[in-house]
């Protein structure tokens, strides 16, 4: 079941689960705050609001403030916004968009995306693993909600295709990040230090990252 209300300026959208035990708060790419809950009334919620309002106000601020298009106009390629009308290199995806459908502008949105990956993302993986004396199983591209790449203990690094819409440095941080991940499966100090080692200011790379949603 599912409650919408409108409170100090959120929009709100409470879930009940019946067998939920714990009280789980989210903001959507969207701004939106959702909770999950048991069953509790209308006045709880708000209580709840009140509780959390600076941390929700600040987490909404920083959703708003992440880059957005007009999708079928224009795209986010390397951290900039460019018309599809303007550029030879969109020449084909705004063809494509052009009376398209949402849905079917998302996938071509996509196509462009994990096309100019596999070069792009390619590219970048081999020069760092050549400078790191590392030799990674495989490289996989998809799309993922929250994650920007992972690397599994077998060496197959997977990069999410939406990081073409990041800035150069924070595709370069997360090829970093994930190679690093090769010699340390965590985030200890030795591995933030093999980071930094290899890509100087990453932790200025990684603040801009969070600037940019993983989801399309």
């Amino acid at each position: 079941m599912k409650t919408k209300y409108s409170y100090k300026g959120f929009e709100i959208e409470h879930t009940i689960k019946p067998r939920m035990k714990n009280i789980y708060f989210r903001i959507t790419d969207s701004g939106e705050v959702k909770i999950s809950s048991s069953k509790i009334s209308k006045k709880r919620v708000y209580e709840l609001i009140d509780e959390k309002e600076a941390w929700i106000a600040k987490a909404v601020q920083k959703v708003n403030s992440k880059p957005s298009i007009v999708k079928g106009k224009e795209i986010l390629y390397f951290g900039e916004t460019y018309s599809l009308a303007e550029s030879e290199h969109f020449a084909k995806l705004h063809k494509k968009c052009t009376n398209a459908t949402q849905e079917k502008q998302n996938l071509h949105y996509q196509t462009f995306y994990k096309a100019e990956a596999e070069r792009y993302l390619k590219e970048r993986l081999d020069h760092y693993a050549l400078k790191m004396g590392l030799s990674p199983k495989e490289m996989r591209l998809r799309r993922m909600k929250r994650q920007w790449g992972n690397c599994r203990s077998n060496g197959v690094i997977t990069f999410n295709i939406h990081l073409m819409q990041t800035p150069k440095e924070c595709i370069d941080y997360v090829v970093v990040h994930e190679l690093a991940h090769m010699i340390h499966m965590n985030h200890s100090k030795a591995f933030h230090a093999l980071v930094e080692q290899y890509l100087p200011q990453s932790k200025e790379k990684r603040t801009r990252l969070k600037q940019f949603s993983a989801s399309l």
